[in-house]
């Protein structure tokens, strides 16, 4: 009767192919030299009719003007167009969760003559009925160019004078024809949008170079200074209620009230900088290196300069004569340290520290206007210091080597959006909120354990640890002058709560609450006597009360009414209750962990025989957590027409009282919330991907020089090959956090064919 229907067939292009072509040329004298390249590119996209086509066009060339100045010349340009999603989407969590479960029993194909069908409706259902419905033009040109001239006033001593201009523009269209919206709906609204935008960033600076060597001592000097200037602007309109799909022209939209929109923008910044930095050694021994900055940023009002020093020194031990008794074990030593301070101002807004109006609802048949942001001319340029010492060793004539590191970064004056009360008007304004830290290690080790004729075998491998903490916040009058956050018991006594989440000073910021599953009520005899399970609002609504045995005999029918609870059941969850109250209420919540890998590193290896290579790439990481959203979202029937994955057969039952997950019921967060965010589905993030293999092999120059050829290599590549992880239902461990359905790292496949001629 039923014939089963697989979503995935219609809705992904399943592997998805990407093509890369790339031709280069270069050649030169003793004058110059040039190289050339044009490529291509166009790789589908896993999501039916998504894509990215890209072109582009290299041009590098410099030339000896004369035996004092030399031309460097660099031009590109790219053009690409691209679909992310199909027309019809809005989300990703969407399009990689709910477009997966509608029932297996779906049609999508007409068995009388093979046209498609609609499905559900044109947001869930079958993607590929009607995309000749939906226009969309995504187009980007950028074009970068690079002119250098450099001076040669005497051997050591040298000015470059560079000037960089980038130029981008995007034209972004779309246009709805009368589609399908369900099987008895079609929509007729003809959406129509056009957007147009263009920048245009400049950048020039001079450098004047300096070195000189007496006996055992070099010096070298740098100056310089930089001008960059961007300038931004563009156009957005839309409109609706076209009279035909023939023609998708915004001057045909309907003019009724309401029914276009128009919209356009100018932004601009500066950035001037002045700079030098000094190197010195003595011979290679002792290194010492001082460097300045001072950078004003046209955004920032009355605090637009900033100054950044910094300092490095080394000591090349393995130079001492007393290490060289130690030249065949240790072939090179060195202790190394650096403090430096760095300025930043990325992510201010156009009109975030003036302030700005934006448009409101009409008076009197006129436009209105009223406060979007309010000023902020005292925001300060955000810093980061930086102290680091190392030990760099070499052993063996070279072949294994080990890097040690210690780092402490201090951000202060960090940029934060604070929250404004409501009463404002305002949402938030940006402003400089306190001090991080970040502290860690990063070892680095390498290794050629063969090395001759035939075989050589590398390998490589780094880990890195860091922590986060919030040092200092403005003060505000609370404990530990907290910034946002909620209250959980302590499990001290019944009463004690504590701040817990938001920022906090001493604290680490990122850590993951959630209520902590302890099992699920097998049967009627594991139901507590007394028990109550509180209101809990997630998923944009508020569950029901629950009541233990006791509490639940105890009401009237009418008690009963009035609570809109339920009895706690065989297949509910047992909840973790931290004060011993009796009560599972929002206090509850438990620590789960940083979101944030505190370890993390990888390590490769390349094996190569004679023109054979192999090369493996694996990366980690470690001490995370990651909530899985939509797992719980599917389970719980928060949306009741979809169907159900696999993991429904894991559900309790009274034919599965030992089941993972609780049981299985209609929209969970309108009953007991037993999907509710807790560590049923939480996992460790820890991690270890297999993120590249690599196979290669350069044909032997007597097969192909016959062909005019200088050198044919072939290959093969996998990416992205698998993991190992205890957070196998979320999309993929490396993003941390609370995930929804999302766009997974595709494994790919590549074959690479590389011809020198």
């Amino acid at each position: 009767i039923f014939k089963n229907t697989y979503p995935g067939d219609f809705n992904f292009k399943d592997p998805s192919y990407s093509q890369d072509y790339n031709w280069n040329m270069s050649g030169g004298n003793d004058k110059g030299s040039y190289y050339t390249s044009l490529g291509y590119n166009y790789s589908q996209g896993l999501p039916v009719s998504s894509y990215y086509k890209r072109y582009s066009i290299t041009a590098n060339g410099d030339y000896k003007i004369k035996p004092w100045l030399t031309s460097f010349s660099n031009f590109n340009f790219t053009r690409a167009n691209w679909q992310s999603m199909p027309p019809s989407q809005t989300s990703e969590a969407n399009y990689f969760s709910r477009i997966l479960t509608v029932p297996p029993t779906v049609r999508y194909v007409n068995e009388h003559d093979g046209s498609y069908r609609l499905g559900n409706n044109y947001s869930d259902g079958n993607q590929a009925y009607q995309p000749d419905k939906f226009f969309r033009l995504n187009q980007t040109d950028k074009f970068t160019m690079n002119q250098t001239l450099k001076i040669d006033f005497a051997k050591n001593i040298n000015l470059k004078l560079s000037g960089n201009w980038y130029y981008s523009e995007g034209f972004y269209e779309a246009f709805n024809k009368d589609f399908r919206e369900n099987p008895t709906k079609i929509n007729t609204t003809r959406n129509s949008s056009g957007e147009f935008g263009r920048t245009i960033d400049q950048t020039y600076n001079a450098i004047f170079n300096y070195d000189t060597q007496i006996n055992d001592h070099y010096l070298s000097v740098m100056l310089g200074s930089e001008y960059y200037d961007t300038y931004s602007y563009g156009i957005y309109a839309a409109g609706s209620g076209a009279p035909t799909d023939d023609f998708r022209d915004l001057g045909l939209t309907s003019s009724e009230e309401n029914k276009r929109s128009i919209d356009s923008y100018h932004t601009k910044q500066r950035i001037l900088s002045f700079f030098g930095r000094t190197n010195y050694n003595w011979q290679e021994k002792y290194l010492l290196s001082l460097v300045l900055r001072h950078d004003g940023y046209s955004r920032l009002v009355n605090n637009r300069w900033g100054t950044f020093p910094g300092i490095s020194a080394g000591w090349v031990f393995s130079k001492e004569s007393f290490m060289r008794e130690f030249d065949d074990i240790i072939s090179f030593g060195k202790l190394r340290t650096s403090y430096g301070l760095n300025g930043n101002v990325s992510g201010i807004g156009a009109y975030e520290l003036q302030g700005s109006y934006v448009a409101s609802t009409k008076y009197n048949g006129l436009a209105t206007f009223v406060l979007g942001s309010v000023p902020n001319p005292d925001l300060r340029w955000e810093k980061t210091r930086t102290f680091e010492v190392g030990l760099d060793l070499s052993y063996l004539n070279n072949r294994y080597s080990t890097n040690f590191t210690f780092y402490d970064r201090l951000t202060s004056d960090k940029f934060a959006t604070l929250s404004l009360p409501c009463s404002s008007g305002i949402s938030g304004i940006r402003t400089n909120n306190g001090e991080f830290r970040n502290r860690g290690v990063e070892i680095e080790l390498s290794a050629i354990p063969i090395q001759n004729s035939n075989w050589y075998w590398n390998i490589g491998a780094n880990i890195s640890y860091n922590k986060n903490t919030v040092v200092s916040l403005p003060y505000n009058g609370l404990p530990l002058n907290r910034q946002g956050g909620f209250q959980v018991y302590s499990g001290k006594d019944e009463t004690d709560l504590i701040w817990v989440g938001g920022y906090q000073e001493g604290k680490e910021p990122g850590v993951l609450y959630a209520f902590k599953a302890e099992g699920i009520y097998k049967d009627e005899s594991e139901i507590p006597d007394d028990m109550i399970v509180k209101r809990h609002s997630f998923q944009g609504a508020t569950t029901r009360p629950s009541y233990g045995k006791n509490n639940w005999a105890n009401m009237s029918e009418q008690e009963k009414i009035n609570s809109g609870g339920f009895p706690i059941q065989p297949g509910d969850v047992k909840w973790k209750d931290v004060n011993g109250d009796n009560i599972i209420d929002d206090f509850d919540l438990v620590k789960v962990g940083n979101t944030t890998p505190h370890w993390f590193g990888g390590f490769n290896t390349t094996v190569t025989w004679k023109k054979l290579s192999l090369y493996c790439a694996f990366d980690y990481a470690f001490d995370f957590w990651v909530m899985d959203y939509r797992l719980p979202w599917i389970l719980g029937n928060m949306q009741g027409t979809y169907n159900m994955t696999t993991d429904v057969r894991k559900t309790w039952t009274p034919e599965n009282p030992k089941a993972k997950y609780p049981a299985y019921v209609w929209a969970d967060q309108l009953g007991k919330g037993n999907y509710r965010n807790s560590t049923l589905f939480s996992y460790r993030g820890d991690y270890l991907s297999l993120r590249q293999v690599s196979l290669s092999y350069s044909l032997p120059r007597e097969l192909i020089n016959k062909a005019f050829i200088e050198k044919l290599d072939l290959s093969i590549t996998g990416q992205n090959l698998g993991y190992i992880t205890a957070a196998k239902t979320v999309a993929t461990p490396e993003r941390g956090g609370i995930q929804d359905a999302t766009y997974t790292l595709p494994r790919t496949v590549i074959f690479g064919l590389n011809i020198t001629f």
